[in-house]
């Protein structure tokens, strides 16, 4: 019997067609060439700090300063946004004397001078997307707006809901962070009238200048009302420096890192009824950030305020963390918890208010 060495007919057609497609993903690979090594994989990001690349071997990112590129090309369009006000969306065709080749070819690029990026991102197949064009009208702004619902009903009802709002502008060397908060929540047991159970109003101002690569100053204002403590403000003025121990710059406003500050404060407390209290207080705090895969992000923020005058039985420590996982451009689920412990409550309320909530955040 003879056997067919080749490939039957009907086969050949798939072939070919799998073929094309391994050799289009192959060639569909960025280039970035580094002391005369052409490395091949996907560039994710870019700006005036260097280059983020992920190479097509090995799991992890690189983030390459511009001075260690020679030459740099990519496959798919991006979104350049630099100088004042000024964008660019298409592919990569060079890089050469601190120059950086955008266009629909190398002979009708426009040379962009690299320390004047703010950030650049790759645009998908489908075009400029919602992020997009908020990032090219507000590029200098990050933020979201969150929204948590929750509700049970059996022998106790319960309801509640979260809106909460943070953004922030970054432009060397300062920082501008603005958020407001309002938990509001329910419970009815069978039978029973309603207690209202959470009803909590939180704002924030924050201002940070860097004096060096590491060392920055810091003003901040923060302000809380909380029906259920019967707390009708509680302010909390504050200012310091901080250190950067660790950090790692993704694009213009994104980056990874974990701060530590310390400084004075002023802590004031006044209830329903009238009664006020204040207090001088030494704020020490750390913040983090981490950029997880597939968009994901962790950030954790950290306050411990003791008063000067009675560090061990009179302070405030507060924490906050949030997990944010997209979904569907511009939603992202999200994880959020804030705990609270005042050593000197009011009377009747206790120490310590953990509260853990799931939701979902619209971003920018």
């Amino acid at each position: 019997m003879r056997t067919n060495r080749y490939p039957a007919p009907a086969l050949i057609g798939p072939l070919l067609v799998a073929g094309c497609l391994l050799w289009a993903a192959a060639a569909a690979a960025d280039e970035v060439t580094s002391k005369g090594t052409v490395l091949r994989g996907k560039v994710t990001s870019f700006s005036s700090a260097g280059v983020v690349f992920e190479p097509e071997y090995g799991k992890g990112s690189l983030v390459m300063k511009w001075a260690d590129i020679e030459d740099l090309k990519t496959d798919t369009p991006f979104q350049v946004l630099h100088g004042e006000e000024r964008e660019a969306a298409a592919p990569v065709q060079g890089f050469s004397d601190g120059k950086l080749l955008v266009g629909p070819s190398a002979a009708a690029a426009t040379a962009i001078d690299v320390t004047t990026i703010d950030v650049a991102q790759p645009i998908g197949p489908g075009g400029l997307s919602f992020n997009d064009r908020m990032r090219n009208y507000w590029r200098y702004w990050d933020g979201s707006l969150d929204l948590g619902f929750n509700t049970a009903q059996a022998n106790t009802d319960t309801t509640g809901v979260l809106l909460a709002f943070a953004t922030q502008r970054s432009k060397a060397p300062t920082r501008l962070t603005l958020g407001a908060g309002y938990r509001y929540g329910t419970t009815k047991k069978s039978g029973e009238s309603k207690d209202i159970t959470q009803d909590d109003l939180r704002g924030l101002v924050r201002g940070e200048y860097d004096v060096t690569k590491r060392l920055y100053t810091y003003a901040s204002g923060d302000a809380q009302y909380d029906a259920i403590k019967e707390l009708s403000i509680r302010a909390v003025p504050k200012a310091g420096f901080g250190y950067t121990v660790w950090q790692e710059q993704l694009d213009e406003t994104k980056r990874n890192f974990l701060q530590i500050e310390a400084g004075p404060a002023w802590v004031y407390e006044r209830y329903f009824g009238g009664d006020d209290t204040d207090f001088w207080a030494a704020a020490f705090g750390a913040l983090a950030a981490y950029r997880l895969p597939y968009g994901s992000w962790f950030d954790w923020r950290f306050d411990y305020l003791p008063s000067v005058s009675d560090w061990t039985n009179d302070y405030l420590l507060r924490t906050a963390a949030g997990l944010t996982v997209p979904v569907l451009d511009p939603i992202s689920a999200k994880l959020s918890l804030v705990d609270e412990y005042d050593s000197t409550p009011g009377a009747d309320v206790d120490r310590n208010s953990l509260f853990l909530t799931a939701g979902i955040s619209v971003g920018w």
